[in-house]
């Protein structure tokens, strides 16, 4: 019999009997609620065990113990701390809030193949954060205008190029847009002396996803993307382990799960890093989607603590981001994030190129510590974003 290890996870629930409810979770989540007379000293090996309970008016933090000796997949992670205990009638809520695996079970799960440290290695290590156009338009463009764009903000500063997480396209128009991104990227690298890479998305069927990643990285995609709350965490699992490029885990379809009836963001973060995100996408402050600062300061913490054996990952914010939001983040975060950009890049108003030169000006101001009003004075780029992106919808 496997030596017993044990998750410490975390719940927030609201229901009529709490002691009752906590009990009637943590049999459902390892044995099965109806008591048997089949349950051995090998099936107690199992049992989950409620650990404390922290009552209030309205809610109720319990802890369960959970045997984690079998576990080896973050499918099977998923289903034995997220599985169906959320369907029990005696609850009206509950939050995965958190989970605490054990140092056994860490090393049965990939984690970030590259983190934070290797991606700053094959970007030669540069002080700043690394900085990502989101392709715009996201659906239409020709694989000649894409790879236009795309070298044209390489070439104004930024470092890596994307498709939005909406385009999708039969495998050949996939690679031949991939090696022209490519292309571009290489001539963009040549002129400007910095490494410029391309993210692949994979959007496909599940083992079409795996083939695309493996000939995206052959084409000579640096970088790949995936959204794993709509693929499901198990597909993220499976390409860490390739172990091709850093992955980063796109936030599209998340907030589905982060509701009170779901799991938290600090949980779902947690899930990306030890299932094998080097870069962890959360929504941005001063953007066009929902962020609160506290809980971006979750993604944040989960990206950099410590976690047995496994490299800490890089966080990174989208969502609306331009020049003049910029500030705000490396205030939080220091030079050790990824800043992604769209609209903020692609519609500048004097294209592309000028808009990956603003947001190159606006790291040097706030790295120097000059305000963006007096940097912009000087720097026309800059001044043309902060005019158009005052009012950015």
């Amino acid at each position: 019999m496997s030596k017993m290890e044990l998750i410490k996870t975390t719940y927030t629930i609201r229901s009529a009997d709490v002691p009752k409810a906590a009990a009637l979770i943590a049999r459902e989540m390892s044995l099965g609620v109806k008591k048997t007379s089949y349950e051995t000293a090998g099936t107690e090996s199992f049992a989950a065990k409620p650990f404390t309970v922290k009552e209030g008016k309205k809610k109720a933090v319990i802890e369960i113990m959970v045997p984690s000796q079998r576990i080896s997949s973050g499918y099977g992670l998923v289903l034995s701390i997220a599985g169906e205990i959320s369907c029990l009638n005696i609850l009206k809520s509950i939050e995965l809030t958190d989970f605490d695996p054990p140092a056994k079970l860490l090393s049965r799960l990939p984690g970030p193949q590259f983190g934070l440290e290797g991606i700053a290695a094959r970007r030669n290590a540069p002080k700043r954060p690394l900085f990502i156009t989101v392709l715009k338009p996201s659906q239409g463009l020709t694989i000649d205008e894409y790879a236009h764009i795309a070298f044209e903000s390489l070439v104004g500063g930024m470092d890596v190029v994307k498709s939005d997480e909406l385009l999708q396209e039969p495998e050949g128009d996939y690679l031949k847009r991939l090696q022209a991104t490519v292309e571009a990227a290489k001539r963009a690298e040549e002129e400007t002396g910095e490494p410029k890479w391309v993210m692949m998305h994979t959007v496909d069927r599940p083992q079409a996803m795996i083939d695309r990643y493996l000939k995206g990285s052959s084409a000579g995609a640096k970088i790949a993307m995936l959204s794993p709350a709509a693929s499901g965490f198990p597909m993220l699992e499976e390409l860490a382990r390739h172990s091709q490029v850093p992955i980063m885990a796109h936030m599209a379809t998340s907030d589905w799960l982060w509701q009170k009836h779901g799991m938290s963001v600090r949980s779902w973060a947690k899930f990306m890093r030890i299932l094998g995100s080097d870069l962890i996408l959360y929504p941005a402050l001063s953007g066009t989607l929902k962020a609160k600062k506290s809980l971006l300061k979750d993604v944040l913490e989960v990206c950099r603590m410590p976690l047995e054996g496994m490299k800490p990952s890089m966080i990174a914010v989208g969502g609306g981001m331009h020049a003049g939001t910029l500030g705000v983040h490396a205030d939080l975060f220091g030079p050790d994030f990824a800043y992604l950009c769209g609209g903020g890049v692609c519609g500048h108003p004097d294209g592309a190129r000028a808009g990956g030169q603003s947001i190159r000006q606006a790291w040097d101001a706030w790295s120097q510590g000059i305000s963006l009003e007096k940097y912009r004075k000087k720097h026309k780029a800059l001044d043309r974003a902060l005019a158009a992106f005052a009012v950015y919808v």
